[in-house]
């Protein structure tokens, strides 16, 4: 470190390359995120509750 506190090779302007598990890392999450629009076009899901009416008039499902 020099005086000012930085570091000589960082105060040059020169940048390391990303580590090889931050790559897979990202590649991993970016196909994640294409499987997942793939499957959302092909089948969408959509949650909910079936309700069947009452075979009676005077009973009410609340």
């Amino acid at each position: 470190m020099n005086p000012s506190g930085t570091h000589p090779v960082a105060a040059a302007g020169l940048r390391r390359s990303m580590p090889f598990r931050h790559k897979l890392m990202l590649l991993l999450a970016v196909e994640l995120v294409a499987v997942g629009l793939q499957q959302a076009d092909r089948k969408p899901y959509h949650t909910g509750v079936t309700v069947e009416t009452p075979a009676r008039s005077g009973h009410v499902i609340t």
